[in-house]
């Protein structure tokens, strides 16, 4: 996958009109405060609150006793923007009555209208996906729709560039139209590497003008357990799925990956031991179960394993590198070149 800085700006900023603030209250004779002002060049984005309450005051002033304007209500949009450094938002509703509100209480809103329209000629995006076998249009659109397919396809797909930018912004507005538990779900059927490595794209830009991590520790916490690699909270949540369910042998196996990643390489065994007792046919369970066994230096079981991997499932490009690097760790280059050769492309790109 290929890595590339953010844009800081996503599709949510907007033009911002160069005419005054509204008053605080348009049905009083309150005029715009002084901290008001000073906004003409500042990007507008539209959010919603996102607070266990299901609302948050809007202020008066950028301080939390100040007086309160109005309540806020969940599912209702405004406009809002945001000063680098600054805790508190201006923030201005559909009715026009304006305020201030602390960023933490903020989420990002889209539609599927701030997706990209059908592409023009020469539009950069879309010749880089095109380059490798992508129709980024239809892509996006199934993905945004939650197809778990076009979603992987789309968050696999780097670019160069312009192409890079625009492509981070349009992820944004992605998971955020798809949601948490949606989002989650899908990154739980990913590899921990996939994980990591779509983060480090994302660290700058992803939800701007918001700090990253924390945006996502807030508003996506099922999904941030695997973007920041929380591994200790994921133990105990597949630990907890195992104790509600012994023969959930997915959990089985993701806490084997969780164990692998901590080099805890015997209980990894043990739980890819279980997960493929109660799946023999869980290709990911024996490609893992191989890798663990190549950490303890048993290339030629480990063999075995990755190889039965490959014949559940030979369409898998990773599964034949695994092989190859076995083989060689085991003093066999000739087999180790002959894996390597086999496997199809690392990341498949597929049409929709």
């Amino acid at each position: 996958m290929t890595c590339f800085a953010g844009n800081e700006q996503t599709p949510a900023a907007k033009p911002v009109s160069e005419q005054p603030s509204p008053q605080l209250n348009e049905n009083s004779e309150e005029t715009v405060t002084r901290e008001f002002q000073g906004f003409a060049n500042v990007p507008e984005f539209s959010g919603v609150i996102d607070d266990p309450n299901g609302y948050v005051n809007l202020r008066k002033d950028k301080r939390a006793d100040a007086q309160v304007v109005t309540k806020v209500k969940a599912g209702e949009r405004f406009e809002f923007q945001k000063k680098e450094h600054d805790d508190w938002c201006h923030v201005k509703l559909e009715s026009g009555m304006g305020g201030w509100m602390h960023y933490s209480r903020i989420k990002l809103y889209f539609t599927k209208q701030d997706l990209p329209a059908k592409p023009e000629e020469g539009d950069e995006v879309d010749e880089q996906a095109r380059a490798r076998g992508i129709n980024y249009y239809e892509v996006t659109q199934a993905a945004a729709g939650g197809d778990q397919k076009a979603l992987k396809t789309f968050l696999s797909f780097g670019g160069d560039g312009a192409a890079a930018e625009e492509h981070v912004g349009v992820s944004s507005v992605v998971i955020h139209l798809i949601g948490d538990d949606a989002f989650a779900k899908f990154l739980d059927e990913q590899s921990l590497d996939f994980c990591e490595q779509l983060m480090s794209v994302w660290e700058v830009g992803i939800v701007w003008p918001f700090d990253t991590k924390e945006y996502f520790r807030r508003h996506f916490p099922k999904s941030a357990k695997f973007l920041l690699g929380d591994y200790d909270q994921l133990l105990r949540d597949y630990t907890s799925a195992i104790k509600r369910n012994p023969k959930d042998g997915h959990a089985y196996r993701k806490r084997g990956v969780i164990e692998y990643q901590k080099e805890e390489w015997d209980q990894a065994i043990h739980d890819f031991d279980r997960a493929i007792e109660l799946n023999p046919k869980d290709d990911h369970a024996w490609d893992d179960r191989g890798a663990a066994r190549v950490e303890k230096g048993e290339y030629a079981i480990a063999a075995r394993d990755i190889q039965k991997a490959i014949e559940l499932n030979g369409k898998v490009g990773d599964y034949h590198l695994d092989l190859g690097s076995c083989q060689l760790f085991n003093r066999k280059p000739r087999e180790a070149i002959a894996a390597a050769l086999k496997a199809p492309r690392a990341c498949p790109l597929v049409t929709l």
